[in-house]
């Protein structure tokens, strides 16, 4: 390929990134625009590229930090993807300034959002609620064809309407795979904050006053809060990571194996270079005698796999990888490192 076939080609991608991006923080997207846009995106890692590149211009801009050069970014004519009764001008987008037009559109989509939040408890067709113990796991088979995975003391609340279909995550851990409607958006609510999807894959962890959300397939949205505009929601896509302090403005997101994450589910918990206040946190959750770390302990990290079916063979797994020694008394069990002499 030449060198002007290979410009035109890029030129062309990010034209085609430039339309996906104005045309998703509209307030005219609709669920069929999101299924398109996932579809688009998944097709070639080149578009992902794309769209990452002028989602970081967006960001340089924000922030002040923009070169001439993103700055100058061509700007494609975008009537063939929003239509002109709802044409964000791309030059003003990709400008110093924000457009008017864009803050009436993330004004109107966050009072849709707080709308739909308000009535999130009071749903047409009841309220459906699903729990596990310590240790358990359960599969439960959603009307609209949608599967949740609880994972061990977990919670969920399934309120669905003809609008919409809202669930709560009141705590514990899920991996939601959710069925594709483009009438009824899928919402999971965990206190203040929730995400958004269509149809995809992804899992939720909340505990210990922390949000983590990790996208296996699709594309989830992500609203700290009710009150955050709709061109503040983070998009996460396959392997990333979202972790969020309830309570507070701090998320931070990486690109992580999702299967990794998701790997419970088939009865195991897989590390690499973890810290084991993370593994022995992670095991408090599935085990009735509480785990208890001394000393240096702390400070050691973890890389295997450890099976959640029974504490006694998890224990082992942990002193077969790590230089430790484990009590066991009446109540709790005591990790502490092992003196270089042992």
């Amino acid at each position: 390929m030449t060198q002007e076939a290979t410009n035109s080609m890029n030129e062309k991608l990010h034209d085609e990134a430039v339309r996906w991006h104005v045309r998703m923080e509209s307030d005219t997207a609709s669920e069929a625009d999101w299924i398109a846009f996932t579809e688009w995106l998944e097709a070639d890692d080149l578009h992902r590229q794309a769209y990452d590149s002028v989602e970081n211009i967006q960001i340089a801009i924000d922030l002040g930090t923009a070169t001439e050069e993103q700055i100058a970014a061509p700007a494609p004519a975008l009537d063939d993807v929003v239509p002109k009764s709802s044409v964000i001008d791309a030059s003003q987008r990709f400008g110093r300034a924000k457009s008017w037009t864009m803050a009436a559109a993330a004004l109107a989509a966050m009072i849709m959002l707080v709308v739909g939040l308000r009535n999130f408890g009071a749903p047409e067709y009841g309220v459906q609620e699903y729990t596990t113990g310590k240790g358990e796991q359960r599969l439960v088979a959603l009307a609209d064809g949608t599967t949740v995975q609880l994972n061990t003391d977990s919670k969920i609340k399934v309120m669905f309407d003809g609008e919409a279909r809202r669930t709560e995550l009141a705590y514990g851990q899920a991996i939601y795979s959710v069925a594709k409607d483009t009438d009824r958006p899928f919402f999971v609510e965990m206190g203040e904050s929730a995400v958004r999807v269509v149809g995809t894959k992804f899992d939720i962890l909340r505990h210990a006053k922390k949000v983590q959300v990790t996208v296996a397939e699709g594309i989830v949205e992500f609203s700290p809060n009710k009150e955050t505009p709709a061109q503040n929601k983070p998009r996460l896509t396959v392997g990333n990571q979202l972790v969020h302090g309830e309570g507070t403005a701090d998320i931070s997101i990486t690109q992580v194996d999702a299967e990794r994450f998701l790997a419970w589910q088939k009865g195991y918990l897989e590390y690499e270079d973890a810290p084991l206040t993370k593994v022995v946190a992670d095991l408090n959750r599935y085990f009735p005698t509480p785990i208890r770390l001394s000393g240096a302990a702390g400070a050691l990290k973890f890389s295997g796999i450890i099976r959640t079916s029974d504490e006694h063979d998890a224990l082992l797994m942990l002193s077969a990888g790590l230089p430790v020694h484990i009590e066991t008394f009446a109540d709790e069990i005591v990790i502490t490192a092992a003196s270089q002499g042992d």
